[in-house]
């Protein structure tokens, strides 16, 4: 037998044709890109506009990579797809009083000075025309007089209240935490209460945010001083636009945002004031840029 037969015990196998063995694929090393970091961007009331994904365009311009935007409506998850831009967006704002504090308040919301009254050696709260506090009657109970007219508010027992959740995915955003670069969030308006909701969110699971950027934050004292103290929120970036004529300032009472009402009303068509980033006109653009810009200057990346 030739050299092409070979006999084995099962028996003898002849070779028929002969193929040099090739890669099947191309075995060159590859790059692997690993993205780094991630920047949150959450806009006003609604969360709807052009500008919100120019806002991130502006972040990536100026140097502050895998920025993305992300949507939390006041609203049951998904109806805002169903509504119209004005009910979602109206929503959003009437909700602001609800979330605007942090989750240790026990007070939601306070309009107006509810009377106080002195009875059995302490001072407690009576029930004043709207006000959701009350007493047992007593013959003897002296009261400090109040001029407010009306008076209310919503209190809570902290014990019993679940905490809100405000992870990433209940922004729709679907990207993970970075394990590599920073974690920045940005909120501006309502947004900036949905910021420094998740921010806290994350920092009391042991999640360490880089960067908290609250732009015309509409918030209580209660959540500005959270924010700013927790030592697993590395930079709090408190931006009021008071010099722009914008009535919102972080820390501001219940009562002061239900009094702006009508002066935020005012400047929303003109993109003024507390609108002031939000113009969808080569103005806003620029405007928008110089924020980002300003940003990266504080050190986001």
């Amino acid at each position: 037998m030739g050299a092409d037969v070979i006999n084995t015990s099962s028996g003898a196998f002849t070779k028929v044709a002969a193929m040099q063995s090739t890669p099947t694929k191309d075995l060159t090393p590859k790059p692997i890109v690993v993205e780094q970091g991630l920047t949150v961007f959450l806009g006003g009331a609604g969360m709807i506009g052009a500008y919100n994904a120019d806002m991130v365009a502006a972040f990536k311009e100026a140097g502050i990579l895998n920025a993305v935007y992300g949507n939390y409506s006041s609203l049951i998850t998904g109806w805002d797809k169903h509504v119209p831009d004005l009910v979602d967006m109206l929503s959003d704002a009437a909700s602001v009083v609800l979330y605007n504090q942090d989750e240790s308040d026990p007070v939601v919301f306070e309009y107006g000075e509810i009377q106080k009254c002195k009875y059995g050696g302490e001072y407690i709260e009576k029930k004043y025309i709207y006000g959701l506090i009350t007493i047992k009657s007593n013959s003897v109970v002296e009261c400090t007089p109040t001029s407010d007219m009306l008076a209310i508010k919503i209190g809570r027992d902290i014990s019993k209240i679940k905490t809100t959740e405000f992870p990433l995915s209940a922004l729709e955003i679907t990207k993970p935490i970075p394990k590599i670069g920073q974690f920045n969030i940005v909120g501006y308006s309502w947004g900036s209460v949905v910021a420094a909701r998740t921010a806290m969110h994350y920092a009391r699971s042991g999640t360490k945010i880089d960067h908290l950027v609250l732009i015309g934050a509409p918030i209580n004292k209660s959540l500005k001083e959270a924010v700013s103290n927790h030592p697993n929120i590395g930079s709090a970036i408190i931006i009021d636009l008071k010099d722009k004529g914008d009535p919102i300032y972080a820390g501001m009472t219940d009562k002061e945002l239900v009094d702006s009402a009508l002066e935020l009303g005012r400047q929303m068509p003109t993109a003024e004031g507390h609108f002031y980033y939000s113009g969808d006109s080569a103005e806003g653009k620029a405007r928008r840029r110089e924020l980002a810009k300003l940003l990266y200057s504080k050190g986001l990346r």
